[in-house]
């Protein structure tokens, strides 16, 4: 039996390292901040997960807030942020929108929008992803900016198809199983996690469907939701994406 998405997988996220990517992006941020003069007082991280690069943001003064679908992420999330004065919202994409404390009839508006770890690849198609650029468009002030990374065609095919990974520590052991359906592009990852439990061993299970999109349909459906593409990258770095890349990194902007 099958658990909702990272309803469990929220216990061990931080512990097994599944959010050290979030630290890795949160350093390759301030590169791109760099690059492009981007100097946010305000920001929006959606599918937050544990919270990590709200806290790295948050650090380097950024007034941040949060928004994932899982309850049991954003409750490990609130511990870990407890004292940096951060708001989390519990809304699931494509659509969302989070209201002006001080004007119900306002959206809330930030200087960035983040989302990462592939998690806009959750999203089944075109439209659902164009429908979450858009109530990402509208949450970014004038001349604000979206920095995101997805998993490619590449990635589905090479690193989730057909492949099975375990992984072991002394309080948990985990198998991972993968299928890619070439059709549509997306891969389907069957996790079972073995977690100590005193003298015993605990068995929970979750599935997790990710669809990779080409370059060109992502950068379309940013330009159709209203946002300018200012960069796109091999991900952790500023070179351009080849054929086989894995990873890429967008960097996007409202117009002024």
């Amino acid at each position: 039996m099958f658990t909702e998405p990272y309803a469990r997988f929220a216990e061990v996220y931080d512990s097994m390292g599944a959010d050290d990517f979030s630290i890795k992006m949160t350093e390759y941020c301030r590169k791109i901040f760099r690059r492009f003069k981007i100097n946010p007082c305000t920001g929006l991280d959606i599918c937050c997960g544990t919270g990590t690069a709200i806290k790295k943001f948050s650090e380097l003064g950024i007034h941040m807030c949060g928004l994932d679908r899982s309850a049991a992420m954003l409750a490990v999330a609130a511990k870990k942020l407890k004292g940096h004065r951060v708001t989390l919202y519990q809304k699931p994409l494509p659509r969302f929108r989070i209201i002006d404390a001080l004007d119900s009839r306002k959206t809330r508006r930030f200087d960035l929008v983040t989302c990462f770890f592939d998690s806009l690849n959750y999203l089944k198609n075109q439209r659902e992803l164009g429908q979450a650029f858009k109530s990402i468009y509208i949450h970014l002030n004038s001349g604000g900016y979206f920095i995101f990374d997805m998993n490619t065609p590449a990635a589905m095919k090479i690193l989730w198809g057909g492949q099975v990974f375990v992984k072991s520590s002394p309080n948990l052991f985990t198998v991972w199983h993968n299928e890619y359906y070439p059709k549509t592009k997306s891969a389907k990852c069957t996790a079972t996690f073995f977690k100590k439990k005193g003298t015993t061993w605990e068995r929970f299970d979750e599935e997790h469907l990710e669809r990779a999109y080409d370059n060109r349909t992502i950068k379309k459906t940013l330009r159709d939701s209203g946002l300018v593409v200012k960069g796109f990258y091999r991900c952790l770095s500023f070179e351009k994406p080849a054929k086989g890349t894995y990873r890429i990194c967008g960097v996007a902007k409202r117009p002024v």
